[in-house]
């Protein structure tokens, strides 16, 4: 990616020469007008953007634009008016233009490259179809545009390209670099988190042959595999390997080439990497998601002396180096997803560690507490852990971000003592820095030691994510005023713990998971929540509500900037109850982009799941948003068939049905994986938290929990 820092005196050493960009005075930063356009055929680009012509140059750093703009400013560079355009290019321009997807730049950049060829149809077509081989069927080239933010973010870090300013970290700082880049259209962002901060983007099709013409041209970056691209230098300073690489000629040139070697990512499925022996400077290591990783191949990792950024994510390594302690300078160590299974002692040595992910089932090292510059782990164990391992974490004075694995199945050795050791170690992290905690399990526990116990409350936390349930709202979550995303698992929410929860200011992303039905209609009225953006509230399905009400209602002005809303009812319930009028305020909603309803069938009529859909897109229908509307149905097959009569079910009063009746009677955990069923945005800890109770409590019944858990899939999620 390119170096977006700034220099007082417009000199960059090693970077892309794009300074002009973030300054006011020039639209066009100068190494754009003697840049290439990459494509099959590598056509050149003769002068992309000419001095004299500034009216058509300052469209670029305009926002996405329409079709009507897009044809506008294409034409300007071609023709002087839109009638000197001939009849015959229209379709052809209609083409390309759809590849641009409304970027300005792109669309200056495919302009300014038909500028230098004669105006004919066949000419034209050539590039047409020259981009379409190298954009559209180059499967490497689209795997490669996705990257997460946080990635790029730590990356940038270990480079050096995140220049500190007064009052703001590192982080706080590449991410402005990452809003001005999506708001300059050289990124776009394809995931988001619940407050919209981007967690992925990828560059445009056009942006990036751009990026991959300059890159080339500066030295930036080289490019090798499937002989896209070969070193026409003998000084490489960032390396990618992309594809399936299976020529190993080029390693044979030996350590030379090299030797100044900076950055070096693999991207497919090559066969082999280089000896590590032959980076000499290497700062960035960047083997995620690469199989063909072995053992092997990082034996001399020790010998990286100069290494910021480590990561084997989701490689088949298996077993970490003990010389990896000789990496003084390391920042970002990411072992996710990997096949190891304990850490060597020294990796307490990395005292400028920042980053550090571990897997689960990995405990963390005696002697943690020297490394001072931790400020974010993931993930703490709670099984593999010990007491004295926690106390030392409480030495640690700058974590800001700590991911916990929760259990009590008597993995841990003094259980009582451990609780303890954590819930003063919290403490003490928010009375710190702490902004940022979530806490997993894989089965069904309880967390309710941090209920009372967890005082004073961290009033700088800003993301709260818990997985293990809680037997009610802490009522210490008041004091949270920084608080912007929580997803909280209690057994059951009352009026009050909304009453709590709606004057919290910053609140903008808000889950309630429960395991038991409401006891009366949670009314959310227009006095709180007044800059909520996101909501889900999901009770449990497997009690019956016996009181016929609606679990949530929404009244005039409530949540007036909310713009996704999830929420979910059995339908024969509230049918029984209201009848096809039911409302449960939506149309309030005046804000309301998506909606996601989940509608439980048990023992419903079709007639009665029409109904309901029917009242829901109706409501939704009303907003001046116009929202996108998803209802999602589930418990098929507790309906009642078109031959079953239930006489007088509508007034009937059912006592509840416990968990372990409901899933043995109807096998319903399997209906609730199924896959499809929830919305991608979802945030994944939480939904698997509450998914994996299910399951635990069909296996105590005979059921197969992996058949579960395989069943479900959620899209769209990044683990991050």
């Amino acid at each position: 990616m390119w170096n977006v820092k700034r220099h007082n005196n417009g000199t960059s050493r090693d970077s892309l020469q794009v300074k002009q960009t973030w300054q006011g005075g020039s639209p066009i930063p100068s190494a754009y007008r003697r840049a290439r356009i990459s494509s099959a055929e590598q056509w050149p680009v003769r002068q992309l953007v000419r001095e004299d012509q500034h009216s058509a140059a300052e469209e670029i750093l305009r926002p996405t634009l329409d079709t009507d703009e897009s044809e506008r400013l294409f034409l300007k560079r071609n023709f002087h008016n839109k009638d000197d355009c001939p009849v015959e290019l229209k379709e052809v321009i209609g083409d390309i233009l759809r590849k641009c997807h409304g970027l300005p730049l792109a669309i200056v950049n495919i302009a300014s490259l038909l500028t230098t060829k004669p105006t004919s149809k066949h000419e034209w077509e050539r590039l047409r179809n020259s981009l379409v081989s190298a954009l559209e069927q180059d499967h490497h080239l689209q795997r490669i545009k996705r990257l997460a933010a946080s990635r790029l973010i730590r990356r940038w870090m270990a480079e050096g390209f995140i220049a500190e300013q007064p009052g703001k970290c590192l982080v706080d700082t590449a991410e402005c670099y990452i809003n001005e880049l999506i708001n300059r259209n050289m990124i776009e962002p394809v995931e988001t988190d619940f407050s919209g901060k981007p967690r992925a983007c990828r560059v445009h099709d056009m942006m990036h042959d751009l990026i991959v013409s300059l890159s080339i041209q500066e030295n930036f970056a080289t490019i090798v595999g499937d002989g896209k691209l070969m070193p026409s230098t003998n000084k490489i300073r960032r390396l990618s390997l992309q594809g399936n690489m299976e020529n190993q000629n080029f390693w044979l040139i030996g350590t030379k080439i090299l030797s100044h070697v900076r950055s070096f990512s693999v991207f497919g499925d090559t066969k082999k990497i280089p000896p590590l022996l032959h980076f000499q400077v290497l700062r960035v290591l960047d083997l995620q998601d690469y199989s063909n990783l072995e053992d092997n191949d990082i034996r001399n990792i020790g010998n990286l002396i100069h290494l910021r950024y480590l990561s084997l994510y989701n490689s088949n390594i298996s077993k970490i180096p003990i010389q990896i302690g000789k990496l003084k300078y390391l920042q970002t160590l990411d072992l996710r997803y990997t096949r190891i299974k304990e850490l060597p002692a020294t990796v307490a040595q990395l005292q400028q560690l920042v980053h550090l992910f571990v897997p689960a089932g990995v405990g963390l090292p005696n002697g943690i507490c020297k490394m001072g510059a931790l400020e974010e782990i993931s993930l703490l164990d709670c099984s593999k852990n010990s007491p004295k391992v926690v106390q030392e974490l409480g030495n640690l004075t700058n974590i800001k971000v700590i991911g916990i694995r929760w259990c009590a199945d008597g993995a841990i050795n003094d259980e009582g003592s451990f609780k303890k050791s954590l819930i003063s170690w919290l403490c003490m992290l928010g009375e710190r820095k702490l902004q940022s905690l979530r806490i997993e399990t894989m089965e069904h526990w309880y967390m309710d030691f941090l209920v009372e116990s967890w005082w004073p409350p961290p009033r700088h936390m800003q993301r709260f994510s818990i997985g293990p349930i809680l037997s009610r709202l802490p009522k210490w979550i008041c004091y949270l005023s920084e608080l912007t995303d929580l997803s909280i698992f209690i057994e059951q929410v009352e009026g009050g713990d909304i009453n709590m929860l709606k004057d919290l200011n910053a609140l903008r992303c808000l889950q309630i998971l429960t395991t038991k039905h409401p006891r009366e209609s949670l009314i959310i009225s227009p006095s709180g929540f007044q800059h909520l953006e996101d909501f889900h509230f999901l009770p449990s399905m497997y009690w019956r509500n016996s009181k016929g009400m609606l679990s949530l209602k929404f009244e005039a002005g409530a949540m007036p900037r909310l713009n996704k809303l999830w929420f979910r009812f059995v339908v024969q319930d509230t049918l029984s109850a209201y009848g096809v009028g039911f409302d449960f305020g939506i149309s309030h909603l005046s804000s309301l982009k998506r909606l996601w309803v989940s509608i439980n069938c048990r023992g419903a009529r079709v007639c009665d799941i029409e109904a309901a859909k029917a009242t829901i897109e109706s409501a939704a229908s009303i907003l001046p948003n116009r929202p996108s509307h998803e209802v999602h149905i589930f418990g098929e097959e507790e309906m009642v068939r078109q031959e079953e009569q239930m006489e007088g079910t509508s007034g009937s009063k059912e006592e509840p049905v416990s968990e372990q009746q409901y899933l043995q009677k109807s096998g319903t955990h399997r209906c609730l994986l199924r896959a499809g069923v929830f919305p991608s945005h979802l945030r994944l800890d939480s939904l698997l938290d509450y998914f994996r109770a299910s399951s635990a409590i069909a296996e105590q019944l005979g059921g197969n929990s992996n058949r579960c858990n395989t069943s479900y899939t959620i899209g769209g999620v990044s683990d991050d």
